[in-house]
C-alpha cells in the first residue's frame, strides 16, 4: 500500500498492511539544519519531505504547499482595505530561516505593522538561536478602547488570492506518500490569543465578552468562505485549523457559548464535500473530549498521553466516539531518551502503545505536537524500525491485555 492508501485507511476505518506513521519533523529538521548537527545519512536532504520520504514514513504536512500561508494571519494573506507593511530589524541571515510561523530572511525581527481606516496596528516577531524558533514579542492589540475599531477592520479584511503554485509543488514531491493538510483559520479564540495574548485575551473575555462576539461572527464567516474556496478551487482533502486546543485556554465552559458554532459550521461545510476536519491539539484534552464529537471533528491532530499530557490514547473513542482518528502518542519522553538502550526503550513502548489500540484501525502513529529539536537521529531511526517491525497485519486484531499500560 502506498502511503496516501495508509492514510485514508485509517480515516475509513480499514485496516492496512502496515499502522500508518507520520511524524512531524519540521522544527526538528530546521533546527538541526542550522546547528549543523544533521546526521550524515540526511545532510543530502533539503526540506523535511525529503527526511520524510528518505525514512519511508507517511507524510502529512500542514507546513508546505500552504494556501492561507502559516501563522496568523497567514503569509498569503490579502488586504483589501487596510494597506500592510514588514520591516525587519537584526543580522541578516545567511539563508532563510523556516520557523512554524514566519520565514526570516532579511533579519531576526519581523515588524508588521497594518495601516487600517480606523488606525494603525503593529505586531513583532522574534527569532531566538537558542530554541530555533520564534516568539510573538509583541502583540497586534495593546490598547482595547483605542484600537478596536482598527481590529475589527483587520478581521473583516483579511483575504486570500488562492495561488495554488506552492501547493501544486509539494503535492508533486510528496506523491503517493501522503497529503497537505491545508490550515484554515483558527478558532475564534485562537484568533484573539493571536491578537493580544492568550493571558489578556482571557481578561477580554471576562469584561467584554458580547462586544468579542461581534469580531468572531465575522471571522466565523471568512472562515467558512476561505474553506468554501478551497473547496471549489482545489482539490484538497485534509482540513486543519492550528489552535493549539487544550482544555486550560479553551476550557468546557468556552465551547458552547464561543467554539461550537464555529466548528460545526466547519465540520459541515468540508464533510459535504468529502473532507476531513482536524485540529491540532497541544496539553491536556481530556476534559474537552465530549466537546469534539460534538463538533463533528473528526481528528485531534497530535493528541498526547500521559505523562506530558493527560489523555490515554486508547480512551479516545469510548470518550469521543468510535470514528473518531487518534493521532500522535510519540513524546519528547521517547524523543530525548538518550542512553545506549534507546533503540530498545523505543521499541517496548512502541509495542506497548500498539497493543492498547488494537481493536481500532483509526489510528495513525505521530508526533505528539512535534518533534524535540534535541531527538538523536538513532531515535528517529529506531521509532521508523519499531513502526515498521510491530505494525502489521497483527496491530488491527481485537484489543491485547496491554490496553491500559500506556
Amino acid at each position: 500500500m502506498t502511503g496516501q492508501e495508509r492514510i485514508l485507511a485509517a480515516m475509513e476505518g480499514r485496516p492496512s498492511d502496515q499502522v500508518a506513521w507520520a511524524p512531524n519533523i519540521n522544527q526538528w529538521f530546521y533546527a538541526n539544519k542550522f546547528l549543523k548537527t544533521l546526521d550524515d545519512e540526511i545532510k543530502h536532504c533539503a526540506t523535511p519531505i525529503d527526511v520524510l520520504k528518505h525514512l519511508g514514513a507517511e507524510v502529512l504536512t500542514r507546513w508546505d504547499g500552504q494556501i492561507k500561508g502559516r501563522g496568523f494571519p497567514g503569509e498569503h494573506t490579502v488586504f483589501r482595505n487596510c494597506k500592510l507593511r514588514i520591516e525587519w530589524e537584526g543580522e541578516q541571515p545567511p539563508y532563510p530561516l523556516i520557523t512554524a510561523f514566519n520565514t526570516y530572511t532579511k533579519g531576526t525581527k519581523i515588524h508588521r505593522i497594518l495601516e487600517t481606516p480606523c488606525g494603525e496596528l503593529k505586531q513583532t516577531w522574534r527569532f531566538t538561536e537558542e530554541s530555533c524558533a520564534d516568539f510573538e514579542e509583541a502583540y497586534w492589540w495593546k490598547d482595547y478602547d483605542a484600537e478596536f475599531d482598527a481590529v475589527r477592520c483587520f478581521v473583516e479584511d483579511r483575504s486570500y488570492d488562492y495561488f495554488l503554485d506552492d501547493y501544486e509543488a509539494t503535492k508533486q514531491q510528496i506523491g503517493s506518500d501522503g497529503f497537505v493538510i491545508q490550515e484554515i483559520h483558527e478558532n475564534p479564540l485562537k484568533m484573539l490569543h493571536w491578537l493580544c495574548g492568550p493571558e489578556r485575551a482571557i481578561l477580554l473575555m471576562m469584561d467584554h465578552a458580547e462586544a468579542l462576539k461581534e469580531l468572531f461572527e465575522i471571522h466565523t464567516r471568512r472562515t467558512l468562505e476561505f474553506v468554501d474556496g478551497l473547496l471549489q478551487k482545489t482539490d484538497v482533502k485534509f482540513f486543519i485549523s492550528n489552535d493549539n486546543l487544550d482544555a486550560m485556554l479553551f476550557p468546557p465552559y468556552f465551547f458552547d457559548e464561543f467554539l461550537t458554532a464555529h466548528y460545526q459550521a466547519l465540520s459541515d461545510l468540508i464533510h459535504s464535500k468529502g473532507g476531513y476536519f482536524w485540529v491540532h491539539s497541544c496539553g491536556n484534552n481530556y476534559d474537552i473530549a465530549p466537546f469534539i464529537q460534538k463538533c463533528g471533528i473528526d481528528c485531534m491532530e497530535g493528541l498526547t498521553p500521559p505523562p506530558l499530557g493527560n489523555f490515554p490514547l486508547h480512551e479516545a473513542w469510548e470518550r469521543i466516539g468510535p470514528e473518531f482518528v487518534v493521532e500522535g502518542g510519540d513524546t519528547c519522553h521517547q524523543q530525548e531518551y538518550f542512553k545506549p538502550d534507546a533503540p530498545q526503550v523505543i521499541r517496548g513502548y512502541v509495542e506497548k502503545l500498539f497493543a492498547s489500540m488494537k481493536g481500532n484501525p483509526r489510528f495513525i502513529f505521530s508526533s505528539s505536537c512535534n518533534t524535540s529539536p534535541r531527538t538523536p537521529w538513532r531515535n528517529v531511526v529506531a521509532l521508523r524500525d519499531s513502526v515498521r517491525e510491530l505494525g502489521g497485519a497483527e496491530a488491527y486484531a481485537a484489543a491485547g491485555s496491554a490496553a491500559a499500560a500506556v
